[in-house]
Order: structure tokens, then C-alpha cells, then sequence
């Protein structure tokens, strides 16, 4: 790898992990553009996720040590998550690459609306 993609790719990591840490998530919706300029989609949305989950479990690690995780809330939603992300992760390689960005987009598109409103 060139030097000037690894920089690339460690200042694309750095906001995906400022995004994520601010946000409490939502790094992917910043990964995936980023890596579909070099990669093709589902490549794009299977490396999100893999990158996603250690700025995660370091930025979960924080918030769970300043005591701003109540874990009656955590324990379940994070079961809920888990069978999700399985599913999902099952789910992709079965659906058109078509389908795959047209979900991803009605659900950026959700999620922008739902912020402004």
C-alpha cells in the first residue's frame, strides 16, 4: 500500500471514529461513501461494519466508565443489536447491490429527516 492511500485511509478512520464517538453511532453512514470510492459496494458496506465496531467498543468503553450507561437499557437493546447485525450481515450478500444502496440511502435519507423534524 502507498503511503499516500494509508493516510487516506487512517484520516478516513479518524472521522469515522470522531463520528461515531460523537453520534453514538452512524460512523457507517460516513464509511460507506468513503469506501465505495475504492471499493465496490458490498465490500464497502462489510468493511463499515468491521471498522465500525472497534471506535464502538472504544467509545462505548468511555461512556460505560463515566457512568452514562444505564444497563437496563444496555443489556437489552444490545441483544437486540446483536441478532441484527447478524441477520443483517446474513441478509447482504443475498441482495442485489441495487437493493443493498437504495436501503442504504432510504435509510440515510430517514434518518436526516427524523433529525431535522
Amino acid at each position: 500500500m502507498r503511503k499516500k492511500d494509508l493516510g487516506k485511509r487512517l484520516w478516513g478512520g479518524a472521522v469515522l471514529g470522531a463520528v461515531n464517538g460523537l453520534f453514538g453511532g452512524g460512523g457507517g453512514m460516513v464509511a460507506v461513501p468513503l469506501l465505495e470510492r475504492t471499493l465496490p459496494p458490498r465490500e464497502a458496506h462489510a468493511t463499515a461494519i468491521a471498522s465500525v465496531l472497534p471506535a464502538t467498543l472504544l467509545s462505548g468503553a468511555v461512556y460505560a466508565f463515566t457512568g452514562r450507561v444505564p444497563l437496563n437499557v444496555l443489556l437489552p437493546a444490545a441483544l437486540g443489536v446483536s441478532a441484527g447485525g447478524f441477520f443483517g450481515a446474513k441478509l447482504l450478500p443475498r441482495l442485489p447491490v441495487r437493493a443493498a444502496e437504495i436501503l442504504f440511502a432510504l435509510l440515510m435519507l430517514a434518518a436526516g429527516i427524523g433529525m431535522v423534524l
